[in-house]
């Protein structure tokens, strides 16, 4: 499973959203998928699914703003 299959499915099941209807590039934030809350939540799974460890500096909206900016802030923690 990738790990943008892993988020659609922890999303759809944790945070009730229609993410599955939302392409890879697709606001996450305007879809109304993530809030400040869900983001926190996410953090969280993203550490312990992917056994990363997010800095201050990454909880950057941007960073949470599409699947594909996701997958990438994870694929940059796990490549150091």
């Amino acid at each position: 499973m990738t790990t943008i299959e892993t988020l659609r499915e922890w999303m759809a099941t944790e945070l009730k959203g229609k993410v599955r209807e939302l392409g890879e590039e697709d606001s996450l934030l305007e879809a109304g998928v993530l809030d400040s809350m869900a983001i926190v939540k996410l953090i969280t799974f993203l550490e312990e699914r992917f056994g990363v460890t997010l800095t201050d500096e990454e909880f950057d909206p941007e960073n949470f703003e599409t699947l594909k900016a996701i997958d990438g802030l994870v694929e940059r923690k796990r490549s150091h």
